[in-house]
């Protein structure tokens, strides 16, 4: 089934996480005309145009024809480095029934050291330039994505808007009843973070301190409690995650981005992404 093509049925597609540690979201695909299976990453937050990325290790395995090295400008990843990569062409990435063909990829040896940080395979990332075309729903208790899945009610809907020069998706969120601010989501982001501006307005008091890791490597950050709500959907969270950070990915996506929604929010919801109605619905 060609991407751009309508999609009516459902389209269900099981996963698994990475691991304990790096919780990210697993699909099954295929790459290319591989007859071995690939373990996929689901991540919005993947914003360059390719359709996927690629380990350097599954790229020598493919056997593609890539470019000399390249390293972007700037990046919305966690961390202070750009990754480098080189670019290919995959004649297909097949998951469940949905295929891409002639795909534009890029293979990253973050890729590779990813596998080695999570203890099993990563074969590839798929991220927005893959997604964009479709309504799709995660289900995160059922572990179950729906790549044909139905609107939410108008009125539960959340309007999101992309950023101007990475297409993140951005929505409007309270903290501690105070705000609006606006917050990435990110299926990719394990833990949901905030700027320290955000954090003094919405009176969190830091409570510990650590670091988070990314695609760019870790950066220092502090701790605190506070109370998160999208829409008409609130939680207490604990440990949310201040950090300077979001100043170098605001000025990368070209928009402000006062806090990213990560899977500690996520993970027992049901969230469902309309990219071509840019609309965004999250049940509990």
């Amino acid at each position: 089934m060609p991407i751009d093509a309508p999609v009516v049925a459902p389209v269900m597609v099981p996963f698994e996480y990475a691991s304990v540690q790096a919780p990210l979201i697993v699909v099954e695909g295929r790459l290319g005309e591989a007859t071995k299976k690939a373990r996929i990453v689901i991540d919005t937050g993947a914003t360059a145009p390719y359709a996927a990325y690629l380990s350097v290790s599954r790229g020598r395995a493919l056997k593609l024809s890539l470019s000399d090295e390249k390293r972007p400008e700037a990046s919305t990843a966690i961390g202070d480095a750009t990754q480098a990569y080189r670019e290919g062409e995959l004649s297909n990435i097949t998951i469940g029934p949905l295929q891409r063909k002639a795909a534009r990829v890029a293979v990253m040896p973050m890729i590779d050291a990813m596998t080695q940080s999570v203890g099993k395979p990563v074969d590839a990332i798929i991220g927005y330039e893959f997604l964009r075309t479709y309504r799709f729903s995660i289900d995160y208790p059922s572990r179950q994505i729906d790549f044909a899945a139905r609107a939410g009610p108008d009125e539960q809907a959340l309007s999101f808007h992309l950023a101007q020069k990475k297409p993140l998706v951005l929505i409007q969120a309270m903290v501690n009843g105070r705000g609006p601010f606006t917050f990435e989501i990110d299926t990719g982001a394990t833990v949901t973070s905030l700027s320290p501006d955000v954090a003094e307005r919405a009176g969190i008091v830091s409570n510990g301190a650590g670091r988070l890791s990314g695609a760019g490597g870790s950066v220092a950050i502090r701790q605190g409690d506070a109370r998160l709500s999208l829409g008409p959907l609130s939680y207490d969270m604990s440990h949310i995650s201040i950090s300077d950070h979001l100043s170098w990915i605001s000025s990368a996506a070209g928009s402000q981005v006062d806090g990213i929604v990560g899977l500690d929010f996520l993970y027992h919801t049901r969230l469902t992404i309309d990219y071509p109605a840019s609309k965004v619905w999250i049940e509990d």
